[in-house]
């Protein structure tokens, strides 16, 4: 059986450019959001990855520590220097 198609060069043409355009515009995008990662805030978390520090009691280093919170980090770690010696 053979089927007859008219016009197939015209088609084969549309075909590849049309598959061309998918191949760039889908090389296109990863390219884009690579360069624009530190611009756009809302696609600056996709590429970044939290490596832990292996410290379970990790904080945020607070420069306006008070008087009092430093008071009580000292209370805290002769506490437990306390407990572990016994």
């Amino acid at each position: 059986m053979i089927i007859i198609v008219s016009d197939w060069k015209k088609k084969i043409l549309k075909f590849l450019s049309v598959l061309a355009l998918i191949i760039a515009f889908a090389a296109a995008v990863p390219a884009l959001t690579g360069a624009l990662h530190k611009q756009i805030p809302a696609m600056g978390g996709w590429f970044q990855e939290e490596h832990p520090s292996g410290n379970p009691m990790r904080v945020e280093q607070n420069e306006e520590s008070t008087r009092f919170e430093n008071v009580m980090d000292r209370m805290v770690i002769k506490l437990q220097n306390f407990y572990y010696e016994e």
